[in-house]
């Protein structure tokens, strides 16, 4: 039977690609290739050659072609209380457990990513719902997917609203709602695999830290010099997991017997991979590199002033630039959905069903990026919606998170609660829940302009920030990078 001419817009696979260079041969590009050739690959499972509660490294062995889907495996656990209930924040999962992660080949470094477990944050708004769902939560442990609340009424014998009205909107993990009588808040909690008590092992593919291996895998066996990963783990204990609602805090430590690297191993016939080498002695691969930067920022000294934040970039070719607020709680990042890995939102100054009213508003944020003596944007963006659209369009697709949980607007997100802590709180600094906590902003820079000594400059207005807290913003610059194998040696450099 044909299909229909909606089956073009289905994917054929779940992984997304990036355009691969014309130069990069295709023995070398994660796409299906027209071949009649075997192929085996072989799975080797790697313990890091170095190891503690804060940094690992693993080496490769030079053998084959790389898979770039090949996964490391983490867990961490509570020095003390093991019992009590804990999960892996669900923005990012596991990821939470990584500070920063490096790619080397010698002494060189092909990718490297600081704060990968916030960057990650941003990266993960644009899985869908359902691989968040079915795939990322049982592989990673991350898990921002949403379902309708329905009306539940009160009354037993039923009635018109009785499990017919969706007035509200809330997380989904694969399990009913707890608790709800007489109208009461409804708990979700995590499922029992996920629960750190039962020592779960998540996993996070090479490409998830790498991006560059999205589109180019590692020609292993053509190098002469060690290939390496490096992981720094997250410093910060309370930053690596999250608690149910009312368990204490714990110091929590790396499960160093399970993190290992499974690496898969692609090998072609043996003549075929001698005479491709022999005919391909020079590759090059362009791929981006990511710079980390982060300021402290003061509620009290900053709202509704503007901040003018150079972010360097000098002499560079800049591609984006990806912005995000954290919250500073002194302590308890723990006791929070998201833990510290979020962006947050100017705050809302209303809640369901209140009637319309000056002071019942949103804060808001103005933002433009000036390089090369103009400004990205004519006009300054305040408007969330056009925020929105930037940021998909930077990106390439639409983020899947609803406009509550971007920009604090609405009134939809369900106040039931997920292990206890209420899902439509967040956009305060003192507040646990998921809204307003995904306010990631992306802006493509499209002159294609090298960036001259002055650098970029981030303008900035927030206005309606919570004051209880002080807070960090952090910018990552997307900067692009030509890394070429010769002989096998590899020399990488910034364009």
């Amino acid at each position: 039977m044909e299909g229909s001419a909606d089956d073009a817009d289905i994917p054929e696979t779940m992984v997304q690609r990036e355009p691969v260079a014309p130069n990069v041969p295709d023995l070398l590009r994660v796409s299906p290739m027209d071949t009649t050739t075997a192929t085996d690959v072989e799975t080797s499972i790697l313990d890091p050659v170095v190891i503690s509660d804060t940094f690992c490294r693993f080496v490769f062995l030079n053998k084959g072609i790389l898979h770039s889907h090949s996964k490391i495996t983490l867990a961490a656990a509570p020095t003390s209380d093991t019992t009590s209930k804990r999960f892996f924040p669900l923005g990012v999962g596991v990821q939470s457990l990584i500070s920063r992660c490096a790619l080397k080949v010698g002494t060189k470094t092909l990718q490297e990513i600081d704060g990968y477990n916030y960057l990650s944050a941003y990266k993960d708004m644009f899985v869908n719902n359902e691989h968040q769902l079915e795939r990322e939560q049982v592989q990673s442990g991350k898990c921002i997917s949403h379902e309708f609340r329905y009306s539940n009424a009160s009354n037993t014998t039923g009635g018109a609203a009785n499990n017919t009205d969706a007035p509200r909107y809330g997380l989904e993990n694969g399990r009913d709602y707890n608790g709800l009588v007489d109208g009461s808040a409804a708990d979700l909690e995590i499922q029992d695999w996920a629960n750190v008590a039962n020592a779960p092992v998540f996993q996070i593919a090479l490409s998830d830290m790498f991006p560059m291996l999205k589109q180019t895998q590692l020609p292993l066996y053509m190098m002469e010099e060690q290939v390496s990963v490096e992981l720094t783990f997250e410093p910060q204990s309370d930053a690596r997991l999250c608690v149910k609602q009312g368990v204490g805090g714990q110091t929590v430590a790396v499960t160093q017997t399970e993190v290992k690297l499974v690496a898969d191993y692609i090998y072609y016939p043996q003549e075929m991979m001698d005479a491709y080498r022999s005919a391909n002695n020079v590759i090059s691969f362009n791929h981006f590199d990511y710079r980390h930067s982060k300021v402290s920022v003061s509620a009290v000294s900053t709202s509704g002033t503007t901040q003018i934040r150079n972010l360097g970039g000098a002499g560079r070719i800049v591609t984006k630039v990806i912005t995000g607020l954290q919250t500073d709680l002194p302590n308890g990042n723990d006791e929070t959905l998201l833990n510290q890995f979020h962006s947050i939102s100017p705050e809302r100054h209303y809640s369901f069903g209140q009637a319309p009213a000056a002071a019942n508003k949103n804060g808001s944020l103005t933002v433009n990026i000036k390089y090369n003596d103009r400004f990205l944007y004519p006009i300054d963006i305040t408007n969330p919606a056009r925020q929105f659209h930037n940021t998909a369009q930077a990106e390439g697709m639409v983020p899947f998170v609803t406009r509550e949980e971007f920009c604090a607007e609405g009134v939809g997100l369900t106040d039931d609660t997920y292990e206890g802590y209420v899902q439509n709180s967040g956009d305060a600094a003192d507040e646990d829940g998921v809204l307003g906590r995904f306010n990631w902003l992306s802006y493509r820079l499209n002159r294609n302009e090298r960036i001259n000594s002055r650098g970029l400059e981030y303008y900035w207005k927030y206005q309606g920030l919570n004051t209880a807290g002080d807070y960090t913003q952090r910018t990552w610059l997307e900067l692009a990078k030509l890394t070429t194998l010769s002989g096998g040696y590899v020399t990488t450099a910034l364009a």
